[in-house]
């Protein structure tokens, strides 16, 4: 009987849910390209941006997305969790590349190296693990879910202390507190920052949701503000939002999806309106420019800069101890030096590039593998909804960071020890997660 009723949930068709997130991805599509057709490419042209549409490239960016919703549905029937990472690497990878290609006449290897990334993305449900049931008791997940906060969020503050700049709550005096942090922030401390931030305050933050322990979540909304206030880093701040919104709005993967667009939609119509009475493209270019076409741009850089010169592995992860670089400064600072003549900004470098830096082509394949495979095993854990938030974090990660650097540096795997053991309860499994 249980067999028949896993069949019959496998082979539903796609539902409603699925495809009203389809079509809002599809609206935030043309929208972005008219944002770049009417705005981008001209205002932010000294950056390397370019209007060169090719009738011929767009028609074919059109048909190799109809090509990847049809996998999308596809991975649908499988997993609901998969398909909605699915949705959003099209819209974190696909979309502004392909504006890229067909709107600005860029090379065909870096759209094609995206398109592979996805490609090989959509056999992700054919990955599955066999979870154990290891796990801790109630008393002991606490312990060692709030003794790692603080075990890691101490030697910070003894670091930084209390001098904070409370303007950067209105995104001003950014890089003035970015660039003190910087100059303190060294060795342990700051792989420590990274952690906190993109894992363990986030699971923790979540954790005592669940749990209902709301002064406990305070605490850490209070840690998490805390450390976005001493070193100005927006991506801890907006991070923050992320989490909530996840968790608060939408119970289900699909109705978290479909409204996350939904804001995309409204913000995407609102912010030119708004920053006609700022007088400055404030929102346009902080947001919609610096989260997801400068990503897109970096990439054709990392591309054109590697396509012509000798190949890198192993800058940003450990095998650096054992390998020279063959350049005079780090490859980030090198790119921007290079493409836009700026020595002191580091140009940051998603999975797809980094795959490329490292390897060539092969390195493209065998990072979208490792990719898969880890959102594999996401899809057993049977995390609830209310996890959702991390992973979108994660993704952000690995779209402006390099691969390897991410599972440690990122705090991935201390995720995956903490879905193991103290998530791997009933309170946070989501039973019908891996079926549509």
């Amino acid at each position: 009987m249980n067999k028949m009723l896993n069949y019959n949930l496998r082979t539903l068709p796609v539902t409603g849910a699925a495809l009203r997130c389809v079509g809002l991805l599809s609206v935030i599509y043309l929208l972005l390209e008219c944002y770049y057709f009417l705005f981008i490419a001209h205002r932010f042209d000294y950056m390397g941006f370019a209007l060169k549409p090719d009738l011929i490239k767009y028609l074919f960016t059109k048909l190799c997305y109809l090509g990847l919703l049809l996998a999308s549905f596809y991975v649908m029937t499988h997993s609901k969790f998969l398909f909605f990472i699915y949705l959003l690497l099209i819209f974190f990878f696909y979309i502004p590349n392909s504006i890229l290609y067909s709107l600005g006449d860029f090379p065909n290897t870096p759209f094609f190296s995206n398109l592979i990334f996805l490609g090989i993305f959509s056999f992700s449900p054919f990955i599955r693990f066999y979870i154990p049931a290891t796990r801790l008791t109630s008393n002991s997940g606490n312990y060692f879910v709030y003794g790692l906060v603080l075990l890691m969020l101490i030697p910070i503050l003894l670091k930084f202390g209390l001098n904070i700049n409370f303007k950067t709550l209105i995104l001003s005096d950014i890089y003035e507190t970015r660039a003190k942090f910087s100059d303190k922030l060294h060795g342990l401390s700051s792989y420590l920052y990274h952690i906190l931030t993109k894992t363990v305050i986030p699971a923790a933050l979540i954790y005592s949701l669940i749990k209902r322990k709301f002064a406990l979540a305070v605490f850490l909304l209070a840690a998490l503000m805390y450390l976005y206030l001493i070193s100005g880093n927006k991506i801890v701040y907006f991070s923050t939002f992320i989490l909530l919104f996840f968790y608060f709005f939408g119970k289900k993967l699909e109705t978290q999806l479909s409204n996350f667009f939904i804001v995309i939609i409204v913000s995407l119509v609102i912010f030119p309106m708004i920053d006609s009475f700022l007088a400055e493209p404030v929102l346009a270019g902080t947001f919609v420019n610096r989260f997801l076409f400068i990503p897109a741009l970096l990439t054709q850089f990392y591309f054109d800069f590697f396509n012509n010169q000798p190949l890198f592995f192993a800058e940003s992860h450990f095998f650096n101890s054992f390998i020279s670089s063959p350049y005079p400064m780090p490859v980030g600072f090198l790119i921007t030096w290079v493409y836009w003549g700026v020595p002191d900004v580091y140009a940051n470098n998603g999975i797809v590039s980094d795959g490329f830096m490292n390897l060539g082509m092969a390195g493209v394949l065998l990072f979208s593998v490792i990719f898969s495979v880890l959102f594999g095993l996401f899809a057993s854990f049977r995390l609830r909804p209310a996890f959702t938030g991390i992973y979108f974090i994660y993704l952000y990660l690995v779209l402006s960071s390099p691969f390897l650097a991410c599972l440690v540096t990122g705090g991935i795997s201390i995720f995956i020890l903490l879905a193991f053991t103290v998530f791997n309860q009933k309170l946070f499994l989501d039973s019908f997660q891996t079926t549509a």
